[in-house]
């Protein structure tokens, strides 16, 4: 309605690369092929998303839409899709219309919490250049992580679970929310033990996260950006730097634990 189209193109690149592509087929690699509940759900998100898109991208939409329309339709509960109005083309196909009832925000504030912790995990797997495929070990307390959510970690994060009550020397200490967390199997035996190499890499996240921090509060001290930004650039700024904070303190806490 008032024309921002950048805005549009935004939220639809973070719907799909983000939300689609880096986080939900991930989530589902390991149960799609026999789960046809959740072969459904994709074939409908698909769908959504490339009407959604073809404003923008009209060419590739409407070239993959040739495919996916072939696919088999299961109904979705609260979701519709009208059929094209001329011929299969997309361009003719009308907007997603999607009950509210759908909304769930308990359902969205846990997946946020576990996205929050992955991306934790993988943070200190990028740190210490773990290779990707490498499970690690993650040492939480009994019953921090539910069945679902353990499951979601475990493919996400590629760790396995293991008891907190027995920590071996050199494990990761992590800042979330309250528990208690370490992550293990960093590295081979071989090198696990090099604590001079740990405590300059720990000096370093420090040394990264101050001058983020320095940048972060510069732009939100500065009445120009924090008044005439967009409100969700200030609210991202704000969480960078709330971040940037906790991941110095982290680091901090386990350099002085060395």
């Amino acid at each position: 309605a008032n024309f921002e189209y950048s805005n549009y193109a935004q939220t639809m690149y973070d719907l799909l690369w983000r939300d689609f592509c880096d986080w939900y087929l991930e989530a589902i690699k390991p149960t799609i092929a026999s789960d046809k509940s959740q072969q459904a759900v994709l074939r409908a998100a698909l769908d959504c998303i490339l009407r959604l898109l073809h404003p923008i991208m009209p060419y590739v939409t409407e070239a993959i839409y040739e495919q996916v329309r072939l696919l088999p339709v299961a109904g979705v509960a609260g979701v519709t899709l009208g059929p094209a109005r001329k011929g299969d083309l997309l361009c003719t196909a009308g907007w997603p219309e999607i009950d509210v009832s759908l909304r769930d925000e308990r359902a969205e504030a846990a997946f946020e919490r576990m996205r929050s912790l992955i991306t934790m995990i993988r943070e200190v797997r990028s740190q210490h250049l773990v290779p990707p495929k490498r499970r690690i070990s993650l040492h939480s307390p009994t019953g921090f992580l539910n069945g679902q959510e353990l499951a979601l970690v475990q493919t996400l994060a590629v760790v396995e679970l293991a008891s907190a009550d027995s920590i071996p020397a050199g494990a990761v200490a992590m800042a979330f929310e309250t528990a208690p967390l370490h992550l293990s199997n960093l590295k081979d035996e071989a090198t696990a033990g090099d604590t001079g190499a740990e405590r300059e890499r720990l000096q370093k996240v420090i040394s990264d996260n101050e001058k983020s921090i320095a940048t972060l509060e510069g732009r939100l001290n500065n009445p120009g950006y924090a008044q005439k930004a967009p409100p969700a650039m200030v609210k991202q700024t704000q969480d960078q730097l709330a971040k940037a904070k906790a991941d110095r303190d982290a680091a901090r806490a386990a350099l002085a634990a060395l």
